[in-house]
């Protein structure tokens, strides 16, 4: 049995859809376990550049089934738009996308709630405005919407307009938008529909390889650090994308997952609000914004981005039990004459060697750095580690020592040959 699990290890935006792309070259199953379509995953092919939002990047490899899990939250007008996208790449879809009757279902209602109340929020969040807040408060209200509630269209308008009225009578939006709304959900229905053909029971799918010994890839999509209960609130997401959402997220157990693969950049982005200890807001920040080519895949919206945070990467490597690393863009640093990374804080005048969630509670967190020389040469393509420069090497061996678990993988290029497996 081979189950593989892979989270990001940061605030996001790490580079897993490249990661779950080489790895699922000899997967039968590929899962998603929670999120929706604030997940932008990027994956460069023969075919070019495709960037998913909810299906899996698994999708790209004809061996692979795909599930959208019960922990996601779908957008069926998303999904089919996405659907079309990949069926222009001549990827054939047909009985490898499966959506669970237990995932909820994002709605317009859902989309205009989270855009209306970010609005009105005196220090705004930052949200996609993708409805996924919205629709994971429904879900714990007991109120939601499922995929299988798209299997009955007039039991699915009747919750549609149900929704619609109780959202305006609760001031969670204007009633000058109902007229709107209303027209939004006619067509919501239609592309609902069509949607349909993908729901079914995934437990018994997930049950059946597993119990065939068949190989399992569990793709998470934001980051560690965003996780609604050990990110740092309340700047994070709305679901749990560390390794522990993976049980709720697809009735999994966890000890059934043999390697839990953390994904890192080697350095940070953050998109949206929230505290950001080694944000560079000077020519490095830029210098690595531009080289990265850090905007969010969803939103477009520039990334913040800063040196790596080694204390933070500790606690995502803790929390989440990893057991190996994948390192990602080593190539963006290529060109940095002086590279710093983070071994601590100096908080209220006193240093701290660990990290905390509630860092955005403080008033001041400056971070300590360790200065490695930068390499000057270029590392795109690099299939070899023994063949990287000794410069790269030392900056490979610092980040594995302290973190105390081995990088098992380097990516050394958005292609995805280009990468260093050991």
């Amino acid at each position: 049995m081979s189950v593989i699990s892979v989270v990001g290890g940061q605030w996001g935006d790490e580079g897993k859809g490249k990661i779950v792309d080489v790895l699922s070259s000899d997967v039968e199953l590929v899962a998603r376990y929670q999120g929706g379509a604030n997940a932008g995953h990027t994956v460069y092919t023969e075919e070019g550049k495709i960037v998913l939002h909810q299906i899996p990047s698994g999708i790209l490899r004809d061996n692979c089934v795909c599930i959208l899990g019960n922990g996601m939250v779908v957008d069926p007008e998303g999904l089919y738009e996405e659907i079309r996208q990949v069926s222009k790449k001549n990827i054939s879809i047909d009985n490898r996308l499966i959506l669970s009757h237990n995932a909820h279902i994002v709605t317009p209602i859902h989309k205009a709630i989270d855009i209306h109340s970010e609005g009105k929020l005196k220090n705004p969040i930052g949200t996609t405005g993708k409805g996924i807040g919205p629709t994971y408060v429904d879900k714990f209200n007991r109120r939601g919407i499922r995929g299988i509630d798209l299997l009955n269209l007039e039991i699915l308008r009747i919750k549609l307009y149900n929704r619609l009225e109780s959202a305006i009578e609760n001031f969670e939006i204007p009633l000058a938008l109902k007229l709107e709304l209303e027209e939004k959900i006619e067509s919501y229905l239609k592309i609902s529909e069509k949607i349909s053909i993908y729901v079914s029971d995934v437990y018994e799918i997930i049950q059946s390889h597993l119990d065939n010994s068949q190989k399992i890839l569990i793709e998470g999509a934001q980051g560690t650090l965003l996780d609604i209960d050990h990110g740092t609130y309340p700047y994070v997401t709305s679901s749990s994308p560390s390794t522990g959402g993976i049980s709720t997220g697809l009735g999994l157990p966890l000890h059934r997952i043999s390697r839990h693969i953390g994904i890192f950049k080697v350095y940070c982005t953050r998109v949206g609000e929230g505290p950001f200890p080694t944000e560079l807001q000077d020519e490095s920040g830029e210098l690595l914004r531009k080289i990265g080519k850090e905007f969010g895949a969803t939103t477009g919206r520039p990334r913040r981005c800063g040196w790596f945070d080694l204390p933070a990467a500790k606690f995502s490597v803790q929390v989440n039990g990893l057991t190996e690393i994948a390192l990602t863009k080593l190539d963006v640093l290529d060109k940095f004459e002086k590279i710093k990374i983070c071994t601590g804080y100096m908080i209220n005048g006193k240093i701290q060697s660990g990290y905390s969630s509630s860092m955005c509670n403080l008033q001041e967190v400056e971070p300590i750095y360790t200065e490695f020389p930068g390499w000057r040469t270029s590392t795109v393509g690099f299939h070899h580690s023994e063949n990287l420069p000794g410069k790269v090497k030392e900056y490979i061996r610092f980040l594995e020592e302290s973190l105390g678990v081995p990088i098992k993988l380097i990516s050394t290029g958005p292609a995805r040959d280009q990468i260093i497996e050991s």
